[in-house]
């Protein structure tokens, strides 16, 4: 696939979503990868609070796997 395509798909992929984490996610790709900043700095601050939320949950041991989810997201469907 040559440039002009792949430039063509990804515009009609953009403009046919509406979900906005989708496209702060594809800003914040960019950005990494074009190296104009820390992704960090792109996030809001409710964002920013949930991964260190999620980071104090880690190191307090306070956590699932995804496989324990899995298993009782499973159990409550069957029920």
């Amino acid at each position: 696939m040559e440039t002009l395509e792949l430039k063509n798909d990804l515009l009609r992929m953009v403009a046919e979503t509406n979900d906005p984490l989708i496209l702060k996610q594809l800003i914040a790709l960019f950005a990494t990868l074009k190296s104009e900043g820390d992704w960090w700095d792109l996030l809001n601050e409710d964002d920013k609070q949930k991964i260190e939320q999620g980071q104090i949950a880690k190191e307090k041991g306070d956590l699932f796997s995804n496989e324990a989810v899995r298993i009782q997201a499973q159990a409550i469907l069957q029920n």
